[in-house]
């Protein structure tokens, strides 16, 4: 203990093996489902990355097996980083996973606050691509604010709206809760395509707004019991259902108007 009553720093050496310690975690994975197999070498590194994606790679010239993972994972339980591990090295050695081990890391990252964390790195280093609300034919913000009086009371905070400036998606629209976004397919700015359509896929987005995602122990419920309920209640529900799969062609992807939206001048 120091003069001041805190303790010391870490030296180098504690700091050094802290470093290890993910190394550690995923040689003892790889013993965990290749007992009979010599560990290879591990290089973990921690990147900023705008979610808990992580990589895993094998170099046949040095024989190292090199991870990236997302730096919300620094300060993690050692066993959410080793459940990790044994899955990202079941799949790269294409070696089946228990689901026990897989427990640790799945109820981490579906814990209110990683997903909170997970939210402020995807508002923070994540971009939000799209177009002007304003399209060639129809305007967003106009059937936003039609759509909040006639449905909602009026009641929805508008969020940022623009078109996807990839008109090859197969998503209809979808909410981005990060940078509070609705983010619409142009190929439902298009005349040949009825208003119907647009305004049902936009109403699907708001109610996103008022039904938030709930977290469960081994995932997100993105579309609850309350929200499907409320989307049934849509005036023209069922047509509207119609519609849109008559819009879209058997790979998925929308038949109508697939080309890329002109920006209004």
């Amino acid at each position: 203990m120091s003069r001041s009553g805190q303790p010391p720093p870490p030296s180098e050496k504690s700091r050094l093996a802290s470093a290890e310690a993910p190394e550690r975690l995923f040689n003892r994975a790889f013993r965990e489902l290749r007992p009979r197999s010599d560990a290879p070498e591990f290089a973990v590194r921690f990147r900023p990355f705008a979610n808990v994606r992580s990589r895993i790679r094998y170099d046949h010239e040095t024989g190292r097996v090199t991870a990236e993972l997302s730096d919300l994972l620094v300060g993690a339980p050692p066993e959410v980083t080793r459940s990790l591990a044994v899955a990202l090295i079941g799949k790269l050695y294409e070696v089946p996973v228990p689901a026990r081990s897989r427990e640790p890391f799945s109820r981490w990252v579906y814990s209110p606050a990683t997903q909170r964390a997970m939210l402020r790195a995807r508002r923070e280093r994540g971009r939000k691509r799209l177009l002007p609300a304003r399209g060639s034919t129809r305007n967003l913000q106009a059937a936003f604010r039609k759509i909040n009086r006639l449905h909602f009371d009026g009641a929805l905070a508008e969020p940022r709206l623009g078109w996807n400036p990839d008109p090859q998606g197969r998503q209809l629209g979808h909410w981005d809760p990060a940078h509070e976004t609705i983010v619409i397919n142009p190929a439902l700015d298009s005349p040949e395509v009825p208003e119907l359509a647009l305004e049902f896929v936009l109403f699907h987005e708001m109610l996103h707004l008022k039904h938030p995602v709930e977290l469960r122990r081994h995932g997100r419920c993105v579309h609850t019991a309350e929200f499907r309920k409320e989307e049934r209640s849509f005036p023209r529900y069922r047509e509207a259902r119609r519609l849109l799969r008559s819009l879209q062609s058997p790979d998925g992807k929308l038949a109508a108007s697939r080309k890329r939206q002109e920006r209004p001048r």
